[in-house]
């Protein structure tokens, strides 16, 4: 079999669901790696593991510089593992992160859209 691998990203399993009767995507992607494997008499294996994400994956994903989140790391606003000397950010905390940034964002700028709306 060529690919000894298959990788399945999360957003592709959220994605919108598929019509009724048809399969996702992404499944049938695992249906024919599956197949592939069986016709060479090989097993398959699913196995899962934790989605991190690099500082700078963080920075570009928030539009922001890689040693603002390097001190949001060091500060402890944003919880980071050491993999190897590196940091690497859990995908679930990556989310709770940009949400609480998004908060902050509403909270600060609130005032002043309500000064342009209302003329306040």
């Amino acid at each position: 079999m060529a690919a000894s691998t298959l990788t399945i990203d999360p957003e592709d399993v959220r994605a919108v669901a598929a019509k009724a009767g048809d399969a996702a995507p992404w499944l049938e992607r695992v249906a024919r790696y599956v197949r592939a494997a069986a016709a060479e008499g090989e097993t398959v294996t699913l196995t899962s593991r934790r989605r991190m994400l690099t500082p700078e994956q963080v920075a570009d994903r928030l539009g922001v510089s890689r040693s603002t989140i390097s001190r949001r790391i060091k500060e402890g606003r944003l919880r980071a593992v050491k993999v190897g000397n590196r940091n690497r950010v859990p995908y679930e905390e990556f989310e709770r992160f940009r949400y609480q940034m998004m908060g902050d964002l509403v909270e600060l700028s609130a005032e002043e859209i309500r000064a342009d709306l209302f003329g306040e």
